[in-house]
């Protein structure tokens, strides 16, 4: 048996948001200023409900509960004075927008370890494998497709069984029998204490070229706010693959041992992130989004074999989820036949979306450097 690791670093080219499926309102921050790496930055104050509540006299207690069944309710920086021991002292960079700045009524929180972020082994690992599978997908595999595909929608089913007769022994249980059983990677071991939120909205394409228009309701444009790990931030981490010959052979993996080579996954990522870079800059330029444009022009001179670009996390799409891109390059009927799944269909660009940082920023994008 051999272990084989790889140590690399992560370098964050735009805003990196993992959701935990958790949020917080008002009700649970105010407004503030503080020196942030030696800047004077507008912050939003986080505080622990409990240990606040419970710092309050029965008066104070009482008038609190009843705010609080107020939706529009909201803390004041002078409701935080001297109650410094229930703060959780994190301290977050309100985004800088464009236009005025815009109430925030809830925000999306990143995962996290001791209220602190870091990017989870998972995220990446997936990121990696999605990247694996597209490379290995050729032209005849794309015709395999049509068997997961019944009046317009797809049996999931079916296509799992397609993913995994590219990763798994024939027979037996996918998960178990599964080549990436042999890869491991860590979360990454440095942490983000103070995050920046970004305000996030939608720019979508229209079906007259060079023109895009935002996401709006009523005429007003609709805006989300997440934490973020900021750009220009770098994490440590590992592969670690394992190969055992006569496990492998008595999983019936062997011939799929390649998968892991680590030459095969540091190629796979950059020949995945060069095309999905390509598209999403044809897309930019289709519909006039300059700012999009000059940002993947900007990247596309970072990715290389050695150093390839990843992407990871919210705003990743279906593009950069699935081998989509290749489906309707090779088979664009078939592209069709699965946009039709989809509840909401656009003839002139499908997917017509992407979501963007209130400074023109993708999210998600990193750089890995192998050691």
């Amino acid at each position: 048996m051999s272990n084989n690791l790889y140590n690399f670093t992560l370098k964050t080219l735009s805003p990196i948001h993992i959701d935990d499926g958790k949020s917080y309102t008002p009700a649970e921050f105010a407004y503030s200023k503080a020196k942030v790496n030696g800047k004077n930055e507008k912050i939003i104050k986080r505080i622990d409900l409990v240990k606040f509540y419970m710092s309050l006299n029965d008066n104070e207690k009482d008038k609190f509960l009843e705010d609080l069944t107020n939706p529009n309710f909201k803390l004041k920086s002078k409701d935080l004075k001297n109650r410094g021991k229930c703060s959780r002292y994190n301290c977050i960079d309100r985004t800088k927008t464009r236009e005025k700045n815009i109430p925030i009524k809830e925000i999306l929180e990143h995962v996290k370890t001791s209220d602190k972020l870091y990017i989870p082994g998972s995220s990446i690992k997936g990121s990696i494998k999605t990247a694996i599978f597209y490379n290995l997908v050729n032209k005849n595999d794309i015709y395999r497709i049509q068997n997961i595909l019944k009046n317009g929608h797809i049996i999931k089913r079916e296509y799992n069984r397609f993913v995994d007769s590219y990763f798994s022994a024939p027979r037996g249980n996918s998960a178990q029998k599964s080549i990436f059983r042999f890869m491991q990677i860590p979360d990454t071991d440095n942490i983000i204490n103070i995050p920046r939120i970004y305000e996030s909205w939608t720019v979508m394409a229209t079906p007259d070229s060079r023109k895009h228009e935002f996401y709006s309701v009523k005429g007003n444009k609709v805006r989300t706010f997440l934490e973020a790990i900021p750009k220009n931030k770098v994490f440590n981490s590992s592969i670690n693959i394992t190969y055992d010959s006569k496990f492998y052979k008595s999983l019936d993996v062997d011939d799929k041992k390649d998968i892991l080579n680590i030459d095969n996954i540091k190629t796979s990522i950059f020949k995945f992130s060069r095309d999905l870079i390509e598209y999403e800059w044809d897309f930019a330029d289709e519909y006039g989004i300059d700012y999009l444009y000059k940002f993947y022009k900007k990247i596309s001179k970072l990715n290389t074999k050695d150093s390839p670009l990843l992407r990871i996390g919210s705003g990743s799409g279906l593009m950069g989820t699935t081998i989509l891109m290749k489906i309707k390059e090779y088979d664009y009927e078939r592209f069709s036949d699965i946009q039709k799944t989809f509840k909401n269909q656009y003839d002139y660009e499908f997917p017509k979306s992407r979501k963007i940082t209130s400074q023109g920023e993708p999210f998600g994008w990193t750089q890995l450097n192998f050691k």
